[in-house]
């Protein structure tokens, strides 16, 4: 009777782990699978390396930024030798973006780079910002922003902040550098 109740116990765990598994990675699971891909550049870089002049930031921006924990940075570098394997690349994450749970922020289309801004989480609550963008001359590259207590509405202000001068990106250039360079 004993091995009765065990086997019903692991029948029920793996009826569990195979319903919650529907065939495709993660976001997470693609970004530790590329890790070891020489076509990819793969950065995890901590919010602190940005430099904030917190006199020109308004409460709301202050607070957008202690959100913002840390950055996993995934870029591909195109060239003539890899063109197949970027194609296929791009079409996985649009594969796993399209899933209902990534909700639409922002789309971008602009000549020949494209990108989309999506967000894990309740409107009140982000649990994850995605930016994924591609050229096709240059490559692709998806960003998880994560952090603590996101919202919409701070993630907007703080690229107003970005886009004022208000956040010195000069740290986070200068572990981007190169990422894109033609060798």
């Amino acid at each position: 009777m004993k091995y009765i109740g065990n086997y019903i116990a692991v029948l029920l765990l793996s009826v569990a782990f195979f319903s919650c598994s529907n065939g495709s990675p993660s976001l997470q699971e693609y970004f530790v699978n590329q890790n070891e891909n020489s076509n990819f550049i793969s950065l995890d870089i901590p919010s602190s390396i940005l430099s904030v002049d917190n006199s020109m930031l308004s409460a709301q921006q202050k607070q957008a930024f202690e959100s913002v924990k840390k950055l996993n940075i995934l870029a591909f570098r195109l060239n003539q030798e890899n063109a197949l394997e970027y194609e296929k690349e791009k079409q996985t994450i649009s594969e796993i973006l399209k899933d209902d749970k990534y909700q639409d922020l922002m789309v971008i289309n602009s000549g020949s780079h494209r990108g989309t801004i999506k967000y894990l989480g309740s409107d009140d609550a982000i649990d994850e910002v995605i930016i994924f963008g591609s050229s096709d001359d240059e490559g692709l590259a998806l960003i998880r922003v994560l952090g603590k207590d996101m919202k919409p509405e701070n993630m907007i202000t703080l690229a107003k902040a970005l886009e004022n001068g208000s956040v010195d990106v000069s740290g986070l250039e200068g572990q981007l550098k190169g990422i894109f360079e033609k060798k």
